[in-house]
């Protein structure tokens, strides 16, 4: 199949056993789209046509071996990284009815399994912002308005990403719900079936790991494209719409170890400390810079996922129930919720 000059072919994440299939498929498919693509699409530095087909044919064994290696060293890493806390620095611009905004806070980030976990936000002590799911609700407190409040999504999927959410507090949700900054920061595993595609924007003098990209599915319904650095680590995560317009864009950098409880130093899984992420529909950017990442729960309390225990600590004004939210697939592409971030 070809999107655009892009080359795609399928292997299983666990493809260790199946590797020389996917190797096969993975030639097969390049030497396809190099003699039938149109002449338009194809794209000389890119696609190959200046390029034997043992040549085309090498490079292709060369990209499947090496991307099977980086799910592999990937999902290694996220196992690691079930539990996960960090203080960080955070970062917010967005515009609503009150016009343009811009928001500098401290933030602590806990994540635990079954897509649970909690984000507070505060400034000189004071709570401002508390985005948190315990799996199957999902809540914002707004703390930095006067009344302060809280919406309640009474259902939610772990693919926040793929839901069109409304309500006071919906869009910021949307962006850091603990799945969204599972997915978004590169702390997600890989799932079976991802695609290869070449990068048709990358010279062929780029390194073999940079002009190619990952596709796949974070969420049932949802697609996403995952680029690696030179290190082997995420370096970018793009979420796309249906007819392949992009959401949103992650770009991940900075990588440091995570301490981790009876694991050796030199396993400890590294986290990128730097995560920049815009929501091209929304205009809404997000910058996060972590501080001291750990993987294991040093300072997280169960109360933090328990919503009536909230309720009763942060004393909200007004309470909101979002009922019934919609999957983006079934919307149109790139349309918005229309409602306050």
């Amino acid at each position: 199949m070809v999107r655009g000059s892009a080359a795609r072919t399928s292997f299983m994440a666990a493809g260790v056993s199946a590797r020389a299939a996917a190797l096969m498929t993975l030639a097969t498919s390049a030497l396809w789209i190099t003699a039938c693509a149109p002449k338009s699409e194809q794209t000389p530095s890119i696609t190959g046509a200046q390029q034997t087909p043992e040549q085309l044919e090498e490079e292709s064994e060369a990209a499947a071996k090496l991307f099977g290696e980086l799910i592999t060293r990937q999902n290694e890493r996220v196992s690691r990284l079930g539990t996960f806390e960090s203080r960080a620095s955070l970062e917010l611009r967005y515009s609503d009815r009150d016009g343009a905004h811009f928001d500098q806070c401290e933030a602590d980030i806990f994540l635990t399994h079954g897509a649970r976990g909690a984000l507070r936000a505060t400034k000189v002590g004071s709570n401002l912002l508390w985005v948190g799911s315990d799996g199957t609700r999902g809540w914002v407190f707004r703390l930095d308005k006067d009344p302060t409040s809280l919406t309640i999504f009474d259902s939610v999927e772990t693919r926040v990403l793929g839901q069109a959410l409304e309500g006071d507090g919906a869009l910021i949700f949307t962006m850091l719900a603990p799945s969204s900054v599972r997915a978004l920061s590169g702390m997600q595993a890989l799932p079976e079936g991802a695609s290869l595609l070449r990068v048709a924007e990358v010279p062929e003098t780029a390194p073999l790991v940079e002009r190619f990209e990952l596709e796949y599915q974070p969420f049932k319904g949802l697609t996403a494209r995952m680029r690696f650095g030179t290190d082997g680590l995420p370096s970018s995560i793009r979420v796309l719409d249906r007819k392949g317009g992009l959401l949103l864009h992650a770009k991940l950098s900075e990588y440091e170890r995570a301490r981790a409880e009876n694991i050796a130093q030199g396993a400890w899984p590294q986290v990128a400390r730097r995560i920049e992420v815009d929501f091209e529909v929304e205009k809404f950017n997000a910058r996060i810079f972590l501080d001291a990442p750990v993987a294991m729960g040093k300072r997280m309390k169960p109360r933090f996922f328990v919503l009536e225990e909230l309720i009763a600590q942060l004393h909200p004004d007004s309470i909101a129930h979002v009922l019934r939210p919609t999957a983006t697939s079934d919307a149109d592409p790139g349309s918005s919720t229309g409602t306050n971030p």
